[in-house]
């Protein structure tokens, strides 16, 4: 399992090469969202990053960290996503890319014979999503999320975008 980690992060890193001299002319959005993952039953909040690679392809890296009980539960993931031409006050996508899921979760209090578990898990994300007053400096959005790893989860997610 180390190992796939270790490969997953080189593949990542080596895309992200490619991606750089786009990105530095690019103009670059900052966002914050928050939702609930039902698996794991909590709230989560997170910031994002959103970057147009051409006209209609988006660089969308974010983190979000999920509130569970006893322990933690944080995402980094690598998204990219498509726009679909409306013609309209909204803006509609679909999109995917790698995650890295680090679950902590703390053992319960008062057991002798329990330990603390840590783990660390690859998925992939499938996402869409619609977002509102595409042309503006401020622009709302709702995301609903799968990601697919060890744990699958349903997310679904509220943001806002600025520049």
């Amino acid at each position: 399992r180390g190992k796939t980690i270790v490969r997953g992060a080189k593949v990542l890193a080596i895309a992200a090469l490619f991606l750089l001299p786009g990105l530095a002319q690019a103009q670059i959005d900052f966002g914050v969202r928050g939702g609930y993952y039902s698996d794991a039953e909590a709230g989560f909040l997170g910031a994002e990053v959103l970057t147009g690679l051409t006209r209609q392809w988006y660089f969308n890296p974010n983190v979000e960290y999920v509130f569970v009980d006893n322990g933690s539960l944080t995402t980094a993931n690598i998204d990219f996503h498509y726009d679909l031409a409306t013609h309209a006050p909204y803006a509609l996508w679909v999109g995917g890319g790698p995650a890295v899921l680090f679950n902590n979760y703390d053992a319960p209090a008062g057991c002798r014979r329990c330990s603390d578990t840590n783990n660390t898990d690859l998925g992939f994300n499938l996402l869409a999503g619609v977002g509102f007053w595409p042309r503006q400096a401020i622009r709302p959005y709702v995301q609903g999320k799968v990601i697919l790893s060890d744990n699958t989860e349903a997310v679904l997610g509220f943001g806002i975008r600025f520049y």
